[in-house]
Order: structure tokens, then C-alpha cells, then sequence
């Protein structure tokens, strides 16, 4: 996987206010599912993770800018980038498209822990995937 990873999704009613606006919060909830789908074309999925291997990944810190508001029924393209990889953590860059519009951006660390909370070194496997994904330049 060379290029960034691309997760679409629709926006709906709920994820609005009454103006049609979809609500800036939803904006994470949109990069969470695009990177758990990414963890599924990976070959991985966080409840086989976390049985399997007692790894978890939680959001360190998250920064969201927003650029233009996406509208109800809008499709959105959220694409996921590796910046940089550590002992224990994943940066991401997360940009997110309405058709070619860029909208919002995310700088997203990822902490990779245990069940305890504490934090746990990537495996070989995890590196070897997430190598894989084109870094941001």
C-alpha cells in the first residue's frame, strides 16, 4: 500500500446541526473509522489485537483543523498517512476531501498499549504493514 490509505463515507442527518453543517466532533469520528478500516486491510482488527496480542492503539493527542464545513449527504474521502513510526507510537497525518476540496487535516499519534494501559513496542508484523504505507513528504 504505496499510496495513501482512502476510506469514504456519506455524511447523515445526525451528523449535523440544524443548518446542514456537519458538526466539527464528527470529524474524528470519520478519521477513527477510516483508520480502523485501515487496520482491516492491514490484515489486523483492534478486537483480534487486543485478544491476541494485548495490543491496543489510543489516541495520544489529536489535532483537527478545519478548513470548510462538509454538508449533509456530502461524501467525504478521509486519507491516512504514515509520517512516522516509533517504539511505541504511530504518527498519522489524516486529510479529508469533499470530491477535491480539501476540508479538514489531522495530525494524529497513536499510542500502541496493553490492556493495562501501559505502553507496549510494536511487533514486526504491526512495523512491517504499517511500513508499507506511503510516508507524507
Amino acid at each position: 500500500m504505496k499510496n495513501p490509505h482512502s476510506f469514504s463515507i456519506r455524511t447523515y442527518i445526525e451528523d449535523t446541526d440544524v443548518g446542514g453543517i456537519v458538526y466539527h466532533a464528527n470529524y474524528l469520528k470519520f478519521a477513527e473509522r477510516a483508520r480502523t478500516e485501515l487496520l482491516r486491510e492491514l490484515g489486523f482488527n483492534r478486537s483480534q489485537l487486543m485478544k491476541e496480542r494485548d495490543n491496543l492503539f489510543v489516541v495520544r493527542s489529536c489535532v483537527l483543523n478545519c478548513l470548510a464545513p462538509a454538508r449533509l449527504d456530502d461524501v467525504l474521502e478521509v486519507r491516512t498517512r504514515l509520517k512516522k513510526m516509533g517504539y511505541a507510537k504511530l504518527d498519522l497525518s489524516q486529510i479529508i476531501f469533499c470530491e477535491d476540496k480539501l476540508i479538514a487535516t489531522l495530525d494524529v499519534v497513536l499510542a500502541c498499549v496493553n490492556s493495562k494501559g501501559k505502553p507496549v513496542k510494536l511487533d514486526d508484523a504491526l512495523r512491517r504493514m504499517f511500513m508499507n504505507l506511503e510516508k507524507k513528504e
